[in-house]
Order: C-alpha cells, then structure tokens, then sequence
C-alpha cells in the first residue's frame, strides 16, 4: 500500500482533538489532547500543565486515550 502526501495529512489529523498517550524516547511519557499535529508528527498537546510541544523525531508511539 502507498500513501500520498495527502493521505498521510489526513491519516495525522485523525488524532486532532483527540486524547492521546504518547511514549517517547528515553522512556517518558506524555498525555493530553492533541491541538496540532503536522507532517512530521510534531504535536501540540493541551494538559493539566498548559501545552506542550513534542518534536515528532522523539515520539516512538501515540496511542488513542478510551473514554
């Protein structure tokens, strides 16, 4: 399967406004809702802290939060 730019935004903006855990190097972890996210995984993510910006090249995985 081969994904186009396009797709792959669009693949991305399924985490918009959605609660995620994201895991990331050196065995940290972040949670909160995502408010942005471009084409290189870099998150904008709302918590009890504020926001928070995450570089895409440190995130090994994100997970959807259950309600």
């Amino acid at each position: 399967m081969s994904f186009d730019k396009d797709n792959v935004n669009k693949l991305f903006t399924q985490f918009k406004d959605k609660y995620v855990t994201v895991d990331l190097r050196g065995n940290y972890q972040s949670e909160g809702k995502v408010i942005a996210i471009d084409n290189y995984l870099n998150l904008v993510l709302e918590n009890e802290n504020g926001l928070e910006t995450i570089k895409g090249g440190n995130i090994i995985f994100i997970s959807l939060k259950e309600d």
